[in-house]
């Protein structure tokens, strides 16, 4: 006789009890987990994602551990940068809203890094790119990167960018970058300046990228990944009101030509919590830089039960 597919119910009921015993020692597996070990494991991959992202976008991140407020679990949390903005300068380049797009001056290069660029042209008085930047949209208050492309023809003082009153970067006559900061104190009392100026001019017929950075503790500048200058700014950048956003202003022409510039903007990914047997005491900080290698890197203790006791 032919027996037909398909199980008989003797057998769904051995398949049922033996996936019921297994999923009872996992269960009681689980709940003999080691707190100290979960909490490892939470903090690895949080480290290993901003490690990750840190090298793969060249630029500096963080893992803040904060502890818990009124008896919560303390928790882990990564602090990244996130592209807000691109400016790609193709032709009929598209956006998502017409209020944003810039305006745009100098002269169309086809034959630019990634595709066209622009270069300013004698005796337009618009900049290469005018942008009102919606603080919706650009906000700087935790920290940002500003990265783009540049071809130098000629070595002179030259204005890159400016979006006032937060950020100026200018070239002195040798191309050496100088960027200058308007920051709101940490305590909202007053606003300070910072300045960092590299010792390094920018190459001559050649592409290259260029960032400026600030994340709350310091400003930087590098040139192809490579840091070339660094300096205390403490606070976060100033915006105005109505703030716009100008590349290579009329006033001080770049000799060159420009080709993609990215906006970052640092934010928090969502927290994860530790478990509650590990109350943490104090907030630490983790920070990798450009590269992805570890700047700060604190030693984690953990309360017992006995020491919260």
């Amino acid at each position: 006789m032919v027996r037909s597919s398909g199980f008989t119910l003797l057998e769904l009921l051995v398949v049922i009890g033996v996936l019921s015993v297994l999923l009872g020692v996992s269960i009681g597996q689980f709940r003999r987990t080691d707190p100290q070990a979960v909490a490892d494991s939470v903090l690895a991959g949080e480290l290993r994602q901003a490690q990750f992202t840190a090298r793969a976008e060249g630029v500096p991140t963080e893992v803040w551990l904060r502890p818990g407020v009124d008896g919560a679990p303390a928790t882990v949390q990564s602090r990244l940068l996130q592209p807000v903005v691109t400016f790609h300068f193709e032709p009929n380049d598209a956006v998502l809203d017409d209020s944003l797009r810039p305006i745009l001056g100098g002269d169309d290069r086809p034959a630019g890094r990634f595709g066209h660029a622009r270069t300013p042209k004698e005796g337009d008085k618009t900049p290469l790119l005018r942008w009102p930047a919606p603080r919706q949209v650009l906000d700087l208050g935790g920290g940002f990167v500003v990265r783009f492309d540049l071809f130098l023809e000629q070595r002179s003082n030259a204005t890159l960018l400016r979006l006032a009153p937060a950020i100026e970067l200018v070239l002195d006559a040798e191309a050496r970058p100088r960027a200058r900061l308007r920051l709101v104190a940490n305590g909202g009392d007053g606003t300070t300046l910072a300045a960092a100026a590299s010792e390094q001019s920018l190459p001559l017929h050649r592409w290259c990228t260029l960032d400026v950075g600030c994340d709350g503790k310091s400003m930087w500048l590098s040139i192809d990944g490579r840091e070339l200058a660094r300096a205390a700014a403490e606070g976060m950048p100033q915006q105005g009101d109505d703030p716009m956003f100008e590349l290579v202003p009329a006033d001080a022409p770049f000799a060159g030509a420009v080709d993609e510039v990215r906006w970052f903007v640092y934010s928090f990914a969502p927290a994860q919590f530790l478990p509650p047997e590990l109350p943490l005491e104090k907030a630490l900080r983790f920070s990798f830089d450009a590269r992805g290698e570890a700047i700060e890197r604190p030693v984690v203790r953990f309360q017992t039960a006995m020491e919260g006791s």
